[in-house]
């Protein structure tokens, strides 16, 4: 039985026809799915998604250092040595407490100086002003001439000016001397020490800086650096949220403060600062730490939710044979996508709301539910 239909088989093989009749069919079944109808074109060539509703918030990233919100330079107003250093980093001090003390020996001997000054111009004002009433009787009972008389008022007023002079001098002396306790003018914490025991100090030019003070770090901000084309959806008020590197898995909360009008530009992007307040009770935050920060713009709740992939589908030549020809004129606040449908690329304009990187708020055009198109895969892709 088997030999016999190999027979059969084989007499029928050897017609032509037959033969290019098997070839034709695989040829046809090869190619079929490229050129087939609306060449083999169909919904598996496209990556579609369904709409859904749900919640966007519109946020505005930002990066900045975190830095307590009153800090304080102690300084030096005279030169000297530093004689003894009271304190140290991570101290904390309060308003009037001494925090360095410079050598006062010069300062002892101008402070003596100065006041044996004064002592001398008392006493010469003193002389000064037996004369002056001495002459002044005299002129009175005209016994000296007025030249003579005039001469003594003019000695007293010199005295007189050499006191006030020497007092000055004692009072600048006093005030250099209290200048060699330096004194915090805050309560806080040091968290810069500039000073060494024994150093010398030199303030000819300008205050060097001895200490740095922050006033209070249970409450800190941030200098977040927003770039112009988002400054202008941020309000103070505004809730802010952010992370820091060293505690990777927590999630801090802040205000937005201010926004400072003064713009930075850094490689042609102009920047705005955003000063952020927050609540450091923990004192996990530090000062100097980078926070990575997202404000809060907008929130929109249970909305029809586009995935923002869908407005990067354009139709490439090969398949603008599929679109619908409709004319399609976008106003500034819509957007286009496509649904596909009876082997159509249908273009459907809808209204825009807010959005985020991931998702565009619908608010009419579309509905829950609705299919829309997010790529196109290639025949020979999806086999």
């Amino acid at each position: 039985m088997i030999a016999k239909l190999k027979t059969i088989l084989k007499n029928i093989w050897q017609h032509k026809w037959v033969r290019w009749g098997l070839i034709l069919l695989v040829v046809c079944g090869l190619i079929f799915p490229f050129f087939g109808k609306k060449n083999g074109i169909d919904g598996r060539n496209f990556e579609q998604t369904v709409l859904e509703k749900g919640t966007i918030v519109e946020r505005v990233t930002a990066t900045g250092k975190i830095q307590p919100i009153n800090t304080v330079s102690v300084g030096t107003q005279i030169s000297g040595i530093v004689e003894q250093v009271l304190v140290d980093y991570n101290d904390e001090v309060s308003h009037g407490q001494l925090l360095a003390q410079l050598d006062t020996a010069l300062l002892t001997e101008n402070k003596n100086d100065a006041e044996a000054r004064l002592t001398l111009a008392n006493a010469k004002k003193k002389v000064a002003q037996l004369n002056y009433d001495r002459y002044k009787k005299l002129y009175q009972d005209k016994l000296i001439a007025k030249a003579t008389f005039e001469e003594a008022e003019i000695e007293l007023a010199s005295a007189e000016a050499e006191v006030l002079s020497a007092t000055a001098e004692v009072n600048k002396a006093n005030r250099n001397y209290g200048y060699a306790q330096i004194t915090s003018p805050v309560s806080g914490t040091v968290i810069s020490k500039e000073v060494e025991q024994g150093q010398t100090v030199a303030a000819s030019y300008q205050t060097p800086t001895l200490f740095l003070i922050a006033e209070d770090l249970s409450k800190m901000q941030i200098e977040a650096n927003v770039a112009e084309a988002d400054i202008g959806s941020i309000k103070a008020n505004m809730s802010a949220t952010f992370t820091v590197d060293a505690y990777p898995n927590d999630t801090f909360q802040g205000e937005v403060k201010q926004v400072r009008l003064s713009p930075t530009e850094d490689s042609n992007v102009v920047m705005y600062t955003v000063v952020i307040d927050v609540d450091n009770s923990s004192r996990k935050l530090l000062p100097g730490m980078t926070a990575f920060v997202n404000i809060d713009v907008q929130t929109a709740k249970d909305v029809v939710r586009l995935p923002t992939g869908a407005l990067q589908f354009k139709p490439n030549a090969q398949l603008k044979q599929l679109v619908e020809k409709r004319k399609v004129e976008l106003k500034p606040n819509e957007g286009m996508v496509y649904q596909f449908k009876n082997g159509k690329l249908i273009p459907v304009v809808f209204e825009r709301g807010i959005s985020n990187a991931s998702y565009m708020e619908v608010v009419s055009g579309l509905n829950d539910g609705d299919t829309v198109v997010t790529e196109y895969i290639r025949p020979m892709a999806r086999r």
